[in-house]
Order: structure tokens, then C-alpha cells, then sequence
């Protein structure tokens, strides 16, 4: 070797060195545990190392033809070691303790989403970013969401104040109570949920007791009509006389993930839908 060409490499060879751990150090082999954490995942910028996801994970389009590791109740430890990640992220209200801490004896590297209100979105967004080297992506879609939220405050801002039953689920009977993820929506459409002030986050209920608060609105979380037509016998609930009974996509508004500003959109709408078929009804 010529002694131009050794310190060539002399002088090379350490700015190679420098430059491995800095991209070593970010998670390229991702396992995902819940939907919404699938679809954080994919705003960051990081959508491309997932190797492995939970049911339900179907958005994007991509997620839907990954490997499913995961349901709501448990997780399959075999296949996500046979997967070999260096990165799992799971929900932390939603996924087992048990299974996560058995992740971890195994020696892989987990990251707990939690879910919270609605400007968490981009603080999570945020800190995927940052964690998985992706902020040049992370951190404009977290400023785009942060707009889009601000402009529907102001939008919506005058919304008319009505008392709204949510249906969580319909058999049994489910609503949900102080939630800070539902609740915020409501709120910012001006809607009051009549069984805000439950001890427990997402109540199991009665008919009589839907019938005692005579919600002006009745909203289910929901793409089947069937799961609305039992109120339809309630005729002394204002929401039932008004027709003012609505659906909206539960995938869309009960995940914490960017795509609730489109349910909200829609809550919103349905906000000064309910109050125009009153007038109507006058």
C-alpha cells in the first residue's frame, strides 16, 4: 500500500467508526402491540421497520400485510422472538403487564405508548421520532396535527351545548365516563356527556338510567345501523323524537392516533346536525 492510500485510510477509517454506532443505535426490526401504536408508528416515519403487528392494525393500507403477533388479550411470545426485534412497542393501559414483563426476560427492548388527550397525539409522535431517528418526518406531522386541531377549536368553537349519550357498545349496555380521549372530543363539539361523572371510565348501564338523563343526542361508536334500532322504542328520549340517533366510525374516533381529527370533523358536524333537526321538529 502506498503511503497516499494509508493515510487515506487512516484518516477515513475513523470517520467510518463514528458513523456506525450513530445509525446503529436507532430500532430497524419493530414490533407493534396495539392499532394505535401501529399507526403512530407509520405518522413518525418508521412504518418501513415494522416487522410484525397486532389484529386490527389497518391502517395504513401497508399494516394490513404484516405478521399478526398480537390480539387484545394476549400476545404470542414465540413468533415475536422468532421475529428477532430490537424494538417493541406496546400500549400501556391496554397490554398485558404479565406478557410485556416476559418481553423483557427475554432481553428485548420495549417502549410503552401511553394514551392520553387529544394534543398527546403529538407529543407521541414526537418522541418516536426522536427515539427512532425519523424527526425530519416525526416532527412536521406533529406541527400539521397540532394546526388542524387548532383550527377546529376555533371552528367549533360556538357549537350549541347539548347533552349527549355515547354508546361504547350495545350488548351489554356500555358508555364511557371521563376518558380524557372521548371526553376532549366531546367537549370541543360542545356536546355534555350525561354520564361524565361515573366512577369507572367506561360504565356498564340500563336502558332507565339513559331514560332518567333524556339526552338530547344519542351518538354509538359503530359502523352497523342495527346497533342504534333498539332506541327507536324510546320515544320520550328527546334524541329519539328529534331523530337525532348518529353513528360515527369507532376505528377512527376511539383510536389515539392522528385520523381523530377526521372524527372529530364528523362529531362536530353531527353537534349542529342534532341542533338544526330540533328547530326542524319545533
Amino acid at each position: 500500500m502506498s503511503f497516499y492510500a494509508l493515510l487515506v485510510s487512516l484518516l477515513i477509517a475513523p470517520l467510518i467508526a463514528l458513523s456506525l454506532p450513530a445509525q446503529a443505535q436507532y430500532p430497524q426490526r419493530i414490533v407493534s402491540l396495539s392499532p394505535h401504536t401501529t399507526e403512530l408508528i407509520f405518522a413518525a416515519g418508521a412504518g418501513d421497520r415494522l416487522i410484525g403487528v397486532s389484529a386490527y392494525s389497518d391502517y395504513p393500507e401497508e399494516a394490513k400485510a404484516l405478521p399478526v403477533v398480537a390480539s387484545s388479550q394476549q400476545i404470542n411470545i414465540e413468533t415475536i422472538l422468532a421475529l428477532e426485534p430490537d424494538l417493541v412497542i406496546y400500549w400501556q393501559q391496554g397490554n398485558s403487564a404479565a406478557d410485556i414483563n416476559q418481553l423483557k426476560k427475554f432481553g428485548i427492548p420495549v417502549y410503552a405508548s401511553k394514551s392520553g388527550g387529544l394534543d398527546d397525539i403529538a407529543t407521541q409522535i414526537q418522541r418516536l421520532g426522536k427515539m427512532l431517528g425519523t424527526q425530519s418526518i416525526a416532527d412536521p406531522v406533529s406541527d400539521k396535527y397540532r394546526q388542524a386541531l387548532a383550527a377546529l377549536r376555533a371552528k367549533y368553537a360556538h357549537n350549541p351545548k347539548q347533552d349527549l349519550f355515547y354508546q361504547v357498545w350495545p350488548t351489554p349496555l356500555m358508555t364511557v365516563a371521563n376518558d380524557p380521549w372521548l371526553r376532549e372530543q366531546f367537549e370541543l363539539c360542545g356536546f355534555n356527556n350525561v354520564f361524565n361523572g361515573s366512577p369507572v371510565p367506561y360504565p356498564v348501564i340500563n336502558i332507565e338510567q339513559v331514560l332518567v338523563k333524556q339526552p338530547a343526542v344519542i351518538v354509538a361508536g359503530t359502523v352497523n345501523d342495527a346497533e342504534l334500532a333498539q332506541w327507536q322504542t324510546w320515544q320520550s328520549i328527546p334524541a329519539v323524537k328529534n331523530g337525532n340517533i348518529f353513528r360515527i366510525n369507532p376505528d377512527v374516533s376511539h383510536r389515539f392516533s392522528p385520523r381523530v381529527v377526521q372524527g372529530i370533523t364528523t362529531l362536530c358536524e353531527i353537534a349542529l346536525q342534532a341542533q338544526q333537526n330540533v328547530k326542524t321538529n319545533q
